[in-house]
Order: C-alpha cells, then structure tokens, then sequence
C-alpha cells in the first residue's frame, strides 16, 4: 500500500518536540496542523493530566483514537500525535507519512522535567521515562518512515525534514 502525503504525523517520545516542529513544518509546507493532546482538551475542556486523573488511561485512549480517526480524514495536513498514539492506532498510522522525532533518552528526560502536564510522568520521571521508552522505541522505528534526530537543534531537525521528505511532497511547495 502506498504512503499517504496528505496525512503527515509526528510521533515520538514526550518530550521529543513533535507539537514545536509539527507546528514549524505545517508552515512551511502549507499543511493544516492540529495537536491531538489540544484538540482533546478543546473537546473535553479538561486537560490531558486531568482526563487521566478523573476518567482514566483507558477513556483517554479511546478519545484520543476517535480525534485521530477524525483527524486522519483531512487532506494535507500534519497531526503532531501524543506520544502513546503508537499503542492502539498502528492500522491508522499505516495510512499517513510518520515522521519520528528520536531524542536521547536523557534529553527526553531533562524536558519531561521542566512539563508538569505530562499525566503518565509525573512522579519519579527518570524512572516512568525509561519505562515508556524502552516500550515504544521499536514501535516508534517499526511504522516510521522517516526518523529525525531532535536532541539538539530545532531548526536542524526542520531543515532535514525538509530535505528528506519525499518528492511529491515537495513539489507541491
């Protein structure tokens, strides 16, 4: 099956930068952008940390599958994904352009330090992080198709973007 242009998502780690970059890389391509973690809590007036304390992991999976599901319809467009995407939407994510932001676990862990928001981070980061990476690293390189490195400089990780994405995506801009 051929790869989807017109749906582009970032994934990765908390942390990684995929909101940041999503956002720079929809501007320069021309692409709408939308933030599944926003657009949840647009929808539910609640924040991420708040769903997960009040409803639970389990219901904020199953909203967070029904904005991507919503969002995945739209043409031309970049979904910068919260970092848990990968683990129950592979057959949706089959169908976009991935684009994985790699961070050393470290650095993931020095940014989780300093965001109060993350609700499966919130006490022994070092330790949870750890967890959560070893989990989803071979999920993160199994469905990307294009991996950038994050740990140091935005507007690096941009320009390679830029210059590693496919042609028909390219010529469009």
């Amino acid at each position: 099956m051929k790869k989807s242009i017109k749906q582009i998502c970032i994934i990765g780690m908390p942390g990684s930068g995929k909101s940041t970059i999503g956002r720079i890389l929809s501007e320069r391509l021309n692409y709408k952008f939308y933030d599944t973690d926003e657009n949840i809590e647009n929808t539910m007036n609640l924040s991420i940390k708040d769903i997960f304390k009040i409803k639970g992991e389990m219901f904020f999976r199953d909203i967070e599958k029904k904005e991507f599901k919503k969002l995945m319809i739209i043409n031309n467009v970049i979904i910068s994904t919260g970092g848990g995407i990968i683990l129950n939407n592979e057959n949706l994510l089959k169908k976009s352009f991935n684009i994985y932001l790699e961070c050393k676990l470290d650095i993931l862990i020095q940014r989780a330090s300093r965001n109060q928001n993350r609700p499966l981070l919130l006490e022994d980061i070092e330790k949870k992080m750890k967890k959560l990476f070893n989990q989803r690293k071979d999920i993160y390189n199994r469905i990307s198709d294009l991996k950038i490195d994050t740990n140091y400089n935005i507007k690096k990780a941009i320009d390679n973007i830029l210059n590693k994405l496919p042609n028909d995506i390219k010529k469009k801009h």
